[in-house]
């Protein structure tokens, strides 16, 4: 029987876990783990040092390699690279690290790190299959490895609720790539719902905070029990969850980070800009010192070469986190999140909130929400592992029942603007599979004309709480972008698909009618229908994967 393997690649940290039949655990690759001096969760960090283009190494080893980087590289592209994961998300292609001339995107970075990560695991297996204890079980286990065994091909990673198709397809490339032939992805909060370690025999309506290093995401989800009849034991194939509400950000620790190193430069009479890539690699650790409730010291401080010191206190670190909106941000991703299920739970419907993720555990975090719901609903003892578990329990058969995270809409010109907008398509928070048809439109074409695109957009918010779309009178939303919004919310999915017209078009009435669904694989499909010649262009055609 294949092992699941599970992995939450995070923008600070990673974790691995796997099915063992009954649950999920966490596995500790000892030597590329830094325990979590407070939980001592074996976190990977998500860091990658380049020895060339083609190795590297990664976790615990890559911070360690960072100690020979000059202070003057920090200000450039080196062989250490952080926070790929971002860079993954919306601009695969874009240089991450340099090894001397040579560039390496995040694309490259991320194939890397988890070829490494993969590797280590399936020398794990090996190692617990068969100690190498004797010279025979060594030529055994050197057997196994080069007969591939213990190597993974079942994998379940977790993504963002607010990350694009074209991260999901990124991971997915990759994983194949790789070897992985059964792979998915499961969304972070709802992977945190099944991790948490709640009793989901029954229907309950769960709210999960991830607040990580580079995202903050928020999910509202409820359980369902398994069918009657069934034993409270069943496995994790016989469950069944639904997804209701979902909002995320690109915002998480490293931007508090950023805010102390703000602090930071303050405090300091000259060299601000330069000295910032110092202060900022030392921010995280200040950031911590300052979180930790245990701790005695008042104070934490930044060290400057030449032995000079910047001191930050805990009451600056507050004020800063007030100052910055840290808790207004909380706040109102939270009512958003809850008002996009309205119609289906009110707030005193939620029996749990659950804090996961690093970030949590940031002065005041906690305090907050059980000010909103109440202590008693408010629980915060998986802030580490409960993603990577429960992407675990996922892969061994849990379904989820999920929605779509973004709007999606077809590019159109208005004429009287002179430059594109939008007309919404699918809304987000859609459920699928969808009625056939869910959505008709017809179009007209101009004489002439040959070729009919549809190009299909995916509409994030980009950090923003809503986007102003526009009734009209025939029913459709639209939205016209100003400033800067087109390039920071739109991403055009199939810019150069096209359906060819014979005859060509002949006047301005309708000429084609759009029958669209969307199948249970998160597929966009159209039916196209001529209506001049009264024949179908395309039946039930695959268009796009939405998110």
């Amino acid at each position: 029987m294949e092992t699941h393997w599970a992995i939450d690649l995070g923008t600070t940290n990673t974790l691995i876990a796997k099915w063992v039949g009954t649950h999920a655990v966490t596995v500790a690759l000892e030597e590329l783990v830094d325990y979590e001096p407070a939980w001592q969760t074996p976190l990977i960090p998500s860091a990658i040092y380049f020895q060339d283009g083609n190795r590297a190494i990664i976790g615990r080893p890559a911070l360690a390699a960072r100690e020979i980087i000059h202070v003057s590289d920090l200000h450039t592209l080196g062989p250490l690279a952080r926070s790929f994961k971002k860079t993954l998300a919306r601009a695969s292609q874009q240089a991450v690290a340099q090894i001397g001339t040579e560039t390496v995107s995040a694309r490259q970075c991320t194939t890397v790190f988890l070829r490494e990560l993969l590797e280590a695991t399936a020398a794990y297996q090996r190692q617990r299959a068969l100690p190498a204890t004797s010279r025979l079980q060594r030529l055994i286990t050197l057997l196994r490895w080069w007969r591939k065994e213990g190597q993974v091909t079942h994998l379940t990673m977790t993504v963002p609720v607010d990350s694009y198709e074209p991260y999901r397809a990124e991971l997915s490339q990759i994983a194949r790539k790789l070897g992985v032939s059964h792979f998915q992805t499961i969304d972070e909060p709802v992977a945190a719902a099944l991790g948490y370690g709640l009793d989901l025999t029954d229907e309950k309506h769960v709210m999960v905070v991830d607040f990580g290093g580079g995202t903050l995401d928020i999910a509202i989800v409820r359980t369902h029990p398994p069918h009657s009849g069934m034993s409270r034991e069943s496995s994790p194939g016989q469950h069944r969850a639904t997804l209701l509400a979902a909002r995320g950000l690109m915002f998480g620790g490293e931007t508090v980070d950023g805010w102390i190193a703000d602090l930071g430069c303050e405090k300091l009479r000259a060299h601000q800009e330069i000295l910032r890539p110092v202060l900022l690699a030392q921010a995280e650790a200040i950031k911590k010192d300052l979180s930790n409730k245990a701790s005695i010291a008042d104070s934490s401080f930044f060290l400057l070469q030449g032995g000079g010191r910047i001191e930050v206190t805990r009451a600056e670190f507050l004020e800063t986190l007030e100052k910055r909106g840290l808790y207004r941000t909380l706040e109102t991703l939270t009512a958003a999140t809850l008002d996009d299920c309205k119609h289906q739970i009110s707030e005193a419907d939620l029996d749990a909130v659950l804090l996961v993720g690093g970030s949590t555990l940031l002065p005041g975090v906690r305090e907050l929400f059980e000010r909103l719901f109440g202590p008693q609903r408010v629980h915060y003892w998986e802030p580490f592992e409960a993603v990577v578990k429960g992407a675990a329990i996922y892969g061994a058969g849990y379904s989820v029942d999920q929605i779509v995270h973004h709007d999606y809409a077809i590019r159109v010109y208005n004429d009287a603007q002179q430059r594109p907008e939008y007309e919404r398509l699918v809304r987000r928070g859609t459920s699928y599979p969808t009625p056939n048809p869910f959505e008709t439109r017809y179009y007209a074409v101009t004489e002439g004309q040959q070729l009919f695109r549809l190009p299909i957009c995916e509409v994030g918010y980009a950090g923003r709480v809503s986007l102003p779309w526009t009734k009209r009178v025939n029913g459709n939303d639209y939205w016209l972008p100003t400033g800067s919004e087109e390039g920071e919310c739109v991403i055009t999915l199939n810019e150069g698909d096209a359906y060819r017209l014979q005859p060509p078009g002949n006047g301005p009435q309708a000429r084609l009618r759009i029958d669209f669904t969307i199948d249970a694989n998160r597929f966009l499909c159209a039916t196209v229908h001529d209506l001049l010649k009264q024949r179908d262009l395309r039946t039930d055609d695959r268009v796009v994967r939405l998110r």
